[in-house]
């Protein structure tokens, strides 16, 4: 079973800045690229900083564990040992994308960043990598309908949106803030994207991780 560890990559190729998030009044977002380290019992303002530089990423990483208020879990180091329920009503597991190439999407549905950034994630799904799914995280609100009416206003029903409506995955996974992309290969390696990120980007950084 994968060890939670996440490399988080510094400087990506034109990416706002990660863990910036979307401003509640719909600003543009900064550009740039970030980095995140989590460790064990990390707390939620364990984002790092912004990286302007536009370099090539090179990553360090840390043990990542989960949250005491996170979902039940059998393996407390595990950040995938979860359940949880999609936006359809389903149980998901997320054990069943442990030892894959994944992308996690965490949105927010009154963020206009994610909003715009659906577009982009759409266009990139027929273009990644055979075998790498592309999960969306749910969070920032503890409206279900409100979520339920973002997948449909932003045409990403085709795909699975895991609920998070008091946090705790995000919390499993050390994201603070929207909107932010972990693109994980299959070994817990990971990069993480901020706002911004285009359908180009996401398809380079999945290439990157089919290839480990």
């Amino acid at each position: 079973m994968r060890r939670a560890t996440m490399l988080a990559a510094a400087g990506m190729l034109g990416v706002v800045g990660a863990l910036a998030g979307c401003a509640t009044d719909a600003e543009d977002d900064a550009a740039g690229a970030g980095t995140m380290q989590a460790e064990a019992g990390a707390s939620s303002d364990a984002a790092g900083p912004s990286d302007e530089g536009g370099s090539t990423p090179e990553a360090s990483g840390e043990e990542m564990v989960d949250d005491e208020s996170a979902s039940a879990s059998s393996d407390p180091d595990n950040a995938f040992a979860f359940t949880a329920t999609t936006t359809t009503g389903e149980e998901f597991d997320g054990l069943s994308i442990d030892d894959r190439d994944v992308i996690l999407w965490f949105w927010a549905p009154w963020c206009p960043t994610c909003f715009a950034e659906a577009g982009e994630i759409s266009a990139a799904l027929p273009q990644l990598p055979d075998g790498i799914e592309v999960i969306g995280m749910a969070g920032m609100s503890d409206d279900l309908d409100y979520m339920k009416q973002f997948v449909d206003d932003a045409d990403v029903g085709g795909m699975t949106h895991v609920v998070d409506l008091d946090g705790a995955l995000w919390r499993r996974f050390d994201v603070v803030s929207q909107a932010t992309i972990l693109v994980i290969d299959d070994s817990g390696d990971a990069y993480t994207l901020g706002g911004g990120v285009t359908a180009d980007d996401l398809v380079d950084y999945a290439e990157k991780i089919a290839a480990t």
